[in-house]
């Protein structure tokens, strides 16, 4: 049968078959390789202090075989190489279908699959998630700026327009709770993005430089006077000013094995 022409022209066949389903060997030789595009300017808000990156993120693999992003980070890193470590938490749907008058959908992150050439691109929120202590803590002043609120309210006169506030021993506990939260400064922070693979291996690091200004400093703290009126606290944000507490920070690219040097030197996860 070895001796048999139409043995080996079957053969080749089947292997001709195989290989035409296959990407080039060129692609299948590739290293694993994933590039991560991140907007100019990214916007930075809090609440209570707690710190919050919005960014526009595309992940594009552009290396010759499939590879699984399990998570992603936003550090920013001050001047004295102290660390704020915000993990990809929920992802804004490009495509959501919306409401009229209600915000898009957020869902929370998952497992990012990539084939070869494949991308992900939408909105991601960085946050830290509270500790269980922390989360009473704001549960509490919440329920009871709230709770103080409302209980007034019922006091008010007919057609009074005046807005009421909460006990001031209520608001100084939520500022204190704040204050303990919230150290950024002005000043100049490096800002760090990075991948990681479902073994929890660095796939991608971008680095970046931004300056926080005064001006800046005093748009996140802003919201803090609105803890007396509930905003930013037990209810949403002020009406009249809906942006206050963020502010956008502008990027300014570092290379990237410096990028990896400065990740390299953070506390492991």
């Amino acid at each position: 049968m070895l001796k048999s022409p139409e043995f080996w022209s079957t053969v080749i066949a089947v292997v001709a078959l195989v290989l035409s389903q296959l990407p080039p060997i060129r692609d299948l030789l590739k290293p694993r390789e994933l590039r991560i595009f991140v907007p100019e300017m990214l916007a930075l808000s809090h609440y209570m202090g707690n710190l919050q990156i919005w960014a526009f993120l595309a992940l594009y693999n552009t290396g010759g075989s499939s590879m699984t992003v399990q998570r992603i980070e936003c550090v920013i890193v001050g001047e004295d190489g102290s660390p704020w470590r915000l993990p990809a938490q929920t992802y804004t749907p490009t495509l959501a279908q919306t409401t009229a008058g209600q915000p898009a959908p957020e869902l929370l992150m998952g497992w990012i699959s990539l084939k070869p050439d494949e991308n992900w691109a939408q909105t991601i929120r960085f946050f830290k998630v509270w500790t269980i202590k922390e989360d009473e803590d704001v549960a509490e002043i919440s329920a009871n700026i709230r709770a103080d609120i409302n209980a007034k309210l019922k006091l008010k006169a007919p057609f009074d327009s005046n807005l009421v506030e909460a006990e001031p021993t209520l608001v100084k506990r939520a500022k204190d709770f704040f204050e303990r939260k919230f150290t950024l400064t002005k000043g100049s922070y490096k800002l760090l993005i990075a991948a990681r693979s479902e073994k929890n291996d660095v796939l991608r690091v971008r680095g970046f430089e931004f300056t926080l200004f005064d001006n800046q400093i005093r748009s996140l703290r802003a919201p803090v006077d609105d803890y007396k009126l509930g905003w930013g606290v037990s209810s949403g944000v002020d009406p009249a000013d809906p942006a206050k507490g963020s502010t956008y920070i502008r990027l300014r690219p570092i290379a990237e094995l410096d990028a990896k040097a400065e990740y390299a030197k953070l506390p492991p996860l």
